[in-house]
């Protein structure tokens, strides 16, 4: 599968073993390895294995193991909202109690069948040594000055990019991305490959992950974190225990280290906005952010969107 990883990570301490943990994500792979090694610390002997790839393979694959009977993990982490629904639908997601004090109920929309750990918006990512001027709206990409110069990542394997593509279509119409399109907008396959190639100058505007920009400008790359006055895009990427995890206790308590204040810490740390509102937030980003609530877009928009720019599906 394209851009796919896949990762065990058998992570041993001292003392007992505390059982195994499958989890399918669609987050970078060295910010979840993190976060996992900073589990395994605090649970010595716990063997976790990671499934990683773009939210539509991993749904991929997840379905495809449900027609088959035999679905894999303990834990869902991916930015696919209205999949989870879908599941939830099915009876298939675990009902986890909010015990983390402090923790703002809008966040866990499924009424507890999964949680926000952290808050990622879309953004505008800028090359300060391409663009004079940053665009301040989602509509000023449309100006010739940033003509050819603007990129966003493929909506059939982020899903992200599959919430940017929905939210600003509803907003705007899907005639939005027909002028981005004569206006040079090209697309990538993911959001760390978009922004590494923004960093490098390939281009000078990105629809992207503000985190993924801000780890980026932490590595000494000329870019700007611009969120947009017309809203920045807040994309649901909710954590869930299915139903069938053979570690239903294990899932549990990984959920609640994310939402622990070293999990939030090290979010934090890696760029991300904290949900727990007590938390830091990440080096350099504002206080507050206008933000949109994402609409993912659906099948006929896609398919829309995939004709205009040639993509397969």
């Amino acid at each position: 599968m394209r851009g796919k990883a896949f990762v065990l990570a058998l992570l041993s301490g001292f003392g007992l073993a505390q059982g195994s943990l499958t989890l399918y994500t669609s987050e970078v792979l060295a910010d979840v390895n993190a976060l996992v090694q900073a589990f395994q610390r605090q649970n010595p002997g716990v063997e976790v294995r990671v499934f990683r790839s773009g939210t539509g393979e991993v749904v991929a694959k997840l379905r495809a193991e449900l027609e088959a009977g035999n679905p894999q993990p303990d834990l869902l982490w991916f930015a696919n909202e209205d999949f989870l629904k879908e599941l939830a639908a099915r009876g298939l997601l675990r009902r986890v109690p909010p015990t983390t004090p402090g923790y703002p109920a809008q966040h866990a929309p499924g009424g507890g069948l999964y949680y926000e750990v952290r808050l990622l918006y879309n953004a505008l990512g800028v090359n300060r040594n391409r663009v004079a001027r940053a665009p301040a709206t989602w509509q000023d990409l449309l100006r010739p000055e940033y003509r050819g110069l603007v990129a966003m990542p493929d909506p059939n394997f982020s899903g992200a990019a599959l919430a940017t593509l929905g939210t600003l279509s509803a907003r705007y119409g899907l005639g939005f991305f027909e002028r981005l399109k004569a206006n040079g907008l090209q697309v990538e396959q993911s959001n760390p490959v978009l922004q590494q190639k923004l960093a490098r100058g390939e281009y000078g505007v990105a629809l992207t992950t503000d985190f993924g920009l801000r780890q980026e400008v932490a590595k000494g790359a000329p870019l700007e974190v611009v969120y947009p006055r017309d809203g920045a895009i807040l994309v649901p990427t909710p954590v869930a225990v299915p139903t069938w995890s053979k570690n239903p206790e294990l899932a549990v308590r990984f959920l609640r280290f994310l939402l622990s204040p070293e999990g939030q810490r090290i979010f934090a740390e890696r760029g991300y906005y904290p949900v727990m509102p007590d938390a830091p937030r990440p080096k350099g980003a504002p206080e507050g952010v206008v933000g949109l609530r994402a609409r993912f877009a659906d099948a006929a928009t896609l398919e829309r969107f995939n004709a205009l720019f040639g993509l397969r599906r």
